[in-house]
């Protein structure tokens, strides 16, 4: 079995772009533009780690600082002066948890919110189009982490590529685990057994637009056989005794502590496990049955911080 090391890789990448900057991009400076909401703990670390990362590359990284109270209309004046000013090579909008944004609605918001039907879900369709509307005043040409909605509508129509773009930097970085895993199994298993892996069912649980939907069409394109369920898919999933164990590749990232157990997979499974700020795999019980697993920390953080970095000179290549 083998536990995935993201910091290691994420160095060796960041060594090869490191290479490729000063090779190709020696007379330019690009330079990452990043939305921060100030309240949302989370958003605030992975801001530290990305401009950390971008100062060793010599790329700069500018954070501009919001609350998750103001306007809308304010945002959206900063990202068009972002998007007009040559200088910016990417613009990045750092995703708050619904928690965050939740606690800075207005008494009034949340009493609408109390007397719904159903609270939570209008909860998240509340965040989910609040969302949708930042991300839709990114600039599309700098949209480095892939977060404007026409280009979600891209990776799902496969002209991602043709049209300049660049898939979310989490997405990307779940894939380029996926060639670090089939390298490494490689190693160890006779080349068949790991195409067999590889070539068999791909379940993702979490619908998100930085991950799940962009992961599932890309996978789709690849010709994989893939399947994206959410947590009522996975109860039902429960209920009927299948569990996730169809899946010779699992991707989860609901922020769900312990959700997937190791009753639920099957053995020699890939466990990528994405679950932010904690872990949705019980990692003692599924490390016993997975062949390849991703740890929380250490394993796909790393490896999303690079793939941004990555991103970033795409984007300046498409220039």
């Amino acid at each position: 079995m083998i536990i995935f090391d993201g910091n290691k890789l994420a160095q060796e990448r960041e060594q090869r772009l490191k290479k490729k900057l000063e090779r190709d991009f020696s007379r330019v400076k690009l330079v990452i533009a990043a939305i921060l909401f100030q309240e949302d703990a989370g958003s605030r670390l992975y801001t530290r780690l990305k401009g950390e990362a971008a100062a060793r590359l010599g790329i700069e990284y500018r954070v501009f600082d919001f609350s998750l109270s103001d306007e809308v209309e304010k945002i959206q004046t900063k990202l068009e002066e972002l998007g007009k000013n040559p200088e910016i090579t990417g613009i990045i909008i750092q995703k708050p948890s619904r928690n965050s944004w939740l606690r800075a609605q207005d008494e009034h918001f949340l009493k609408v919110v109390a007397n719904q039907p159903d609270p939570r879900r209008f909860e998240r369709d509340q965040y989910g189009s609040w969302w949708t509307k930042l991300t839709s005043y990114i600039d599309e040409q700098k949209d480095v982490d892939g977060l404007h909605p026409i280009t979600i509508q891209q990776i799902s129509d496969t002209t991602w590529q043709d049209m300049g773009k660049v898939l979310p930097a989490t997405c990307q970085a779940v894939l380029n685990i996926f060639d670090e895993a089939f390298e490494q199994l490689s190693k160890e298993l006779m080349l068949q057994e790991t195409q067999k892996i590889f070539n068999g069912k791909y379940i993702i649980i979490g619908k998100s637009e930085l991950l799940g939907i962009p992961l599932f069409y890309e996978l789709k394109r690849q010709g994989r056989i893939v399947e994206i369920i959410a947590s009522k898919e996975l109860e039902d999933r429960m209920r009927s005794g299948q569990k996730l164990l169809d899946a010779s590749v699992i991707v989860t990232a609901t922020g769900r502590k312990g959700l997937i157990t190791g009753e639920m997979v099957s053995e020699n499974v890939v466990v990528i496990d994405v679950g932010e700020p904690q872990a949705d795999v019980d990692f003692n019980s599924v490390s016993k049955k997975a062949i390849f697993i991703t740890p929380v920390p250490g394993g796909v953080g790393p490896m999303t911080v690079i793939s941004l970095l990555e991103n970033c000179v795409k984007l300046a290549s498409y220039i």
